[in-house]
């Protein structure tokens, strides 16, 4: 009897030990070359030969530099390396073009601690993600590129940085400096997603998405681009995130058009998100940092600096409350948000602290404690949040957040006032005084209008409006080319403690057709 017990532990262990095999087997990376034992090329190949999830630990630390394409991941697998500062994955420049890394349809994949970069293809030229899921966690997306050229009918170039089919999820990561550009199709160019093309779902929290760059150029055809930063076809959920320094740029001799900057999607929800300096610049532009037209929820969000040819926003947004949007085409409308007023944020994107960089909140700022953190305890950097001043009033709601992806922190056991800040609402309460100090005739055939105006408060920036377009921002002196017919100027100062001039400065003039 106990030789039977014995035998039937023995089968059971055995086959205990056949089933942990099947579920995740390592296969560690114990260097940096591109082939050969112990590299990633030949622990992903082991790893494509076993039946089951797999582990790729890498305790190897500096670049491997590839000569050739790595295989392509056909199982669940889970690539681990050291850091984004201790390891790179690059393509060698002189080996020609391919991607970097590929996981095939159905694949349940990870990378965690790397930088990626180099890789150059038509589409998803860092990373491409077939129909599986793919999270990237504390891994930065660096200078890839999505490129097409001269193709006979269509010439469409999508995910610089990354393309994916699946759903996709980024913690802790940087997709930066990406690129994606068309050049030269007969009917259409086009290009999109210069940091992110995503079909599936996109998930991403505590992330810098910035210096992007999407490109369509041709001499004829259709030419269109679509998110600088990100193109999102799914659903999009970003949180705690910095989009910012992206742009578009569709140039021919036809027609062209250009949407989001920053961000080109359809449905989804922006919580505690930085939008800033990003760019749209084509014939028709729209959104240079916001374009979303399926009326996503916005909330506790900062929206500022748009360059380029759109407005900052376009599309019909639903605020959770708590924003700031600098140039009010966002048109948030409940009474915690803040429309039409200067953000106060540092234009540099730099190290603040945490594993991503980010836009800091300078002092004096309306941001500061002005929000609601909606159940988060930290901000981008993983710095307690909220961080309230005492002397600083809170939205009724709020619960002396910040808004945006910053959290500037109260001093452990010093002031427990922002340096140089005052609360904005004990300093002044006064808006500003706006006057235009010189127009063009009331009446004459110049269609270059120009026009220079002042405040009575130093410091104050501008929003100015021509006609039924929307506010923009301005400064003097700010030259505008009208049409033959009767036209209207309106210029508002905005002090630099947020408080808006309620009562524009107006002129009107007409221009009379020659001949």
């Amino acid at each position: 009897m106990r030789r039977l017990v014995g035998l039937v532990l023995l089968v059971l262990c055995a086959a205990c030990a056949s089933a942990g095999s099947a579920m995740a087997d390592p296969y560690p990376v114990t260097n940096t070359d591109d082939s050969g034992a112990g590299s990633l090329r030949a622990a992903i190949l082991a790893a494509n030969s076993h039946t089951g999830a797999d582990t790729i630990p890498i305790a190897a630390t500096g670049t491997i530099e590839l000569l050739g394409k790595l295989p392509q991941i056909e199982g669940d697998l889970a690539i681990t390396g050291p850091g984004p500062a201790s390891l790179t994955v690059k393509r060698d420049s002189a080996a020609g073009f391919f991607r970097i890394f590929e996981f095939n349809d159905g694949v349940t994949g990870s990378l965690t601690g790397m930088t990626v970069t180099g890789g150059s293809s038509g589409a998803g030229g860092g990373i491409l993600n077939g129909s599986g899921s793919l999270t990237l966690t504390r891994v930065a997306v660096v200078g890839n590129e999505a490129v097409v050229e001269e193709v006979v009918s269509a010439a469409t170039a999508d995910g610089g940085g990354i393309r994916s089919a699946g759903p996709l999820t980024l913690r802790e990561s940087v997709v930066s400096g990406n690129q994606a550009t068309a050049r030269e199709g007969l009917d259409v160019t086009a290009a999109g997603g210069a940091g992110i093309f995503a079909f599936g779902k996109l998930t991403i929290d505590r992330s810098t998405i910035s210096g992007n760059v999407a490109k369509a150029v041709s001499d004829g055809g259709e030419i269109y681009v679509l998110g600088g930063g990100i193109d999102a076809i799914g659903e999009v959920k970003i949180e705690r995130s910095t989009i910012s320094g992206n742009s578009i740029l569709a140039d021919g001799a036809a027609a062209t058009q250009a949407s989001g900057g920053g961000i080109a999607g359809s449905k989804g929800e922006l919580t505690s998100v930085t939008v800033t300096d990003n760019s749209a610049s084509a014939t028709e532009a729209f959104g240079a940092n916001l374009f979303l037209p399926d009326e996503p929820i916005v909330s506790n969000t900062l929206v500022s600096e748009s360059r380029g040819d759109a407005d900052s926003c376009s599309g019909t947004y639903l605020s959770g409350g708590f924003n700031l949007d600098e140039d009010g085409s966002c048109e948030f409308d409940e009474g915690s948000d803040l429309n039409g007023v200067p953000a106060g944020l540092d234009p540099v994107l730099k190290d603040n602290g945490g594993p991503t960089p980010t836009h800091a909140l300078l002092p004096g700022s309306v941001a500061i404690d002005r929000g609601s953190s909606f159940g988060s305890s930290v901000d981008q950097r993983g710095l307690p949040r909220p961080s309230d001043f005492p002397t600083i009033g809170n939205k009724e709601g709020g619960d002396g957040s910040d808004i945006g992806a910053f959290e500037l922190q109260v001093p452990a056991g010093g002031t427990t006032t922002p340096p140089i800040l005052v609360s904005a609402e004990a300093r002044d309460k006064t808006p500003p005084r706006t006057r235009i100090v010189s127009g063009p005739a009331r009446v004459g055939f110049e269609r270059l209008a120009k026009f220079r105006f002042a405040s009575n408060e130093p410091q104050s920036t501008f929003r100015c409006k021509v006609d039924h377009k929307r506010w923009r921002k301005c400064r003097s002196p700010y030259k505008v080319r009208v049409e033959p017919g009767k036209h209207f100027f309106r210029v508002r100062a905005i002090d630099r403690f947020g408080n808006a001039d309620r009562t524009a400065a107006r002129f009107s003039w007409r221009v009379k057709p020659v001949g």
